[in-house]
């Protein structure tokens, strides 16, 4: 018998603020989209990866791989009553989740299992804190749940991590 384990991880973890680095993102114009204000494709990745570099590192040690690449960055802010639907990222990447700014009544990150909408039976939950950091499979489905403050500020992207 031959038995196949498919699994999707989440790594999760408070890797603090850098104060400088979120003011400087907070001053970047972003554009209004019907569900929250973005500002895709934001020059930031030698930045992010500065941010991010340790947590990224021991990711990439826990998966057995030597170095990562963060490919493509973006900022999102949500004012009260925003969201976004759930959606996947590239299923071949990692992607990360970086709350810079947020309040108790910011809203849940909600992570689906990857069957859904086809079968539904798990649902994770993410509170956001400032500082805290996700990393997971661009296959999990996700959504950002209607917003219940204007504080909620996130830096977003894709990574792949990779043997050199």
């Amino acid at each position: 018998m031959i038995e196949y384990l498919f699994t999707f991880p989440v790594y999760i973890e408070n890797i603090g603020i850098n104060k400088s680095f979120v003011n400087r993102l907070k001053k970047i114009k972003l554009k209004k989209f019907e569900f929250n204000l973005n500002n895709y494709s934001i020059d930031e990745e030698s930045i992010a990866c500065k941010e991010l570099n340790n947590f990224l590192q021991e990711i990439a040690e826990k998966i057995k791989l030597d170095s990562f690449k963060i490919t493509k960055t973006w900022l999102q802010k949500y004012n009260k009553n925003n969201f976004h639907d759930c959606h996947t990222h590239d299923p071949a990447n990692f992607s990360f989740i970086y709350y810079l700014d947020c309040t108790k009544n910011s809203s849940d990150t909600l992570f689906y299992n990857p069957l859904y909408p086809y079968y539904h039976f798990n649902q994770y939950r993410v509170k956001p804190e400032k500082g805290k950091c996700i990393v997971f499979s661009g296959a999990i489905p996700h959504a950002v749940l209607p917003n219940k403050d204007d504080k909620r500020l996130i830096l977003s992207g894709n990574v792949n991590f990779y043997n050199e």
